[in-house]
């Protein structure tokens, strides 16, 4: 790219990143400037972010079968509550069929999570295997690649966060059963306390599983914001570099009287 072309590339690409906004990471994706002042995207970082989000997607889908047994186990039905010596049971009948809804929320959630990021790192893997691909692919074809993907990492990283507020709502309503429990069962609701506790436990990791998603979604959908930037500071110049050649060729010909 030529030097007088300089100014313009940059001035596209802060306009691009401006227009995208930003998204705070905790993982950092590393992106330098070259010579041209263009943003170099780090495939190599971004390949391993996804590998990490993937990872702990899967990590997230097996917590929740965990709890999802842990929680179906736990079951209070209206014949254990009667046994248990509880009168006002239909408060809790209505707690552990909330309970039942959200997470099932959860589980869909998980099961969307680990299938969105494990379609994205595929499709990178695929159409991005090396530094050479880059090189092979036009600005437009980037501009629609990791345009899709933000997307998705946008919408994965949205069902995270839902996801998260349901599994705070089940851990909240499961201390509110245990201390109804424990007021009213007393030692022969001690059992199930315990139980519902245990649950509590794989919530709170869930729920910090859920938080680590989040950030590292955050974070891989900055980089492919920064992809899209290049690409079109790239596009941008070759449009400018396209009109002002013809330009000076019209100029040529002009005064050698054509």
């Amino acid at each position: 790219m030529k030097p007088k072309f300089k100014k313009k590339v940059i001035a596209a690409v802060v306009s691009v990143i401006t227009s995208f906004g930003v998204i705070a990471p905790t993982l950092t994706i590393s992106t330098t400037a070259s010579a041209t002042g263009i943003p170099v995207f780090d495939g190599g970082n971004f390949a391993n972010m996804l590998i990490n989000a993937t990872n702990q997607a899967t990590q997230i889908s097996q917590q929740v079968n965990q709890i999802n047994q842990a929680i179906r186990g736990n079951g209070l039905s209206e014949q254990m509550l009667r046994q248990l010596g509880i009168s006002n049971y239909s408060g809790i009948i209505s707690q552990m069929s909330k309970q039942t809804s959200d997470l099932n929320k959860v589980i869909q959630a998980s099961n969307s999570l680990k299938q969105s990021v494990g379609q994205v790192q595929a499709e990178f893997k695929a159409l991005y295997p090396n530094a050479q691909s880059y090189k092979n692919k036009t600005p437009d074809q980037m501009l629609s690649d990791f345009g899709k993907w933000s997307n998705q990492l946008q919408n994965a990283n949205a069902t995270a966060m839902q996801a998260q507020a349901s599994v705070s709502a089940i851990a909240d309503r499961n201390i509110k059963i245990g201390n109804v429990l424990s007021e009213s069962a007393g030692a022969a609701g001690a059992s199930t306390v315990s139980q519902i506790q245990g649950t509590n436990q794989l919530l709170g990791v869930l729920g910090q599983q859920m938080n680590d998603l989040h950030s590292v979604l955050a974070t891989g959908q900055r980089a492919t914001m920064e992809a899209q930037a290049q690409a079109q500071a790239e596009k941008d110049a070759m449009r400018s570099d396209w009109k002002n050649r013809n330009t000076s060729n019209l100029g040529s010909y002009s005064s050698k009287g054509y």
